[in-house]
């Protein structure tokens, strides 16, 4: 495959990412702001949302409501969480340690580096 054409295809990608994310938040967003509601399904509230018929009763099999379920929670142990650490630690010390530390001035005039503070009187008590 020629470069050209590996660079279109990686520009028609990011063309698509940078539409088609937004897009997707937007629309989750949407979901989730109209279109809640709820099930009592053997007096268990279920709660969730999805694009529905307003006024039109619509119910969910068994296999949707597990679905629903396990798409619905996160359950972790506290393995999970220590892995989880273990590696943004780390990843946060080399990110302050790595930083740049150099500053640069910027003088608007050349041969200035900073311009003189206004006059301070000083009271000493004695």
């Amino acid at each position: 495959m020629p470069s050209q054409s590996k660079n279109e295809v990686k520009r028609l990608l990011l063309n698509i990412t940078r539409y088609f994310l937004p897009i997707l938040f937007v629309s989750y967003l949407v979901s989730l702001t109209f279109f809640g509601h709820v099930h009592v399904v053997n007096g268990v509230t279920i709660v969730h949302s999805h694009p529905f018929k307003k006024g039109a009763a619509h119910q969910h099999s068994t296999v949707e409501l597990i679905h629903i379920y396990f798409l619905s929670h996160l359950t972790t142990d506290g393995t999970a969480v220590v892995f989880a650490l273990s590696l943004f630690i780390p990843f946060l010390l080399c990110l302050l340690h790595c930083r740049p530390q150099h500053a640069y001035i910027h003088a608007p005039y050349y041969g200035v580096i900073a311009l003189r503070a206004p006059p301070v009187i000083r009271f000493s008590v004695v």
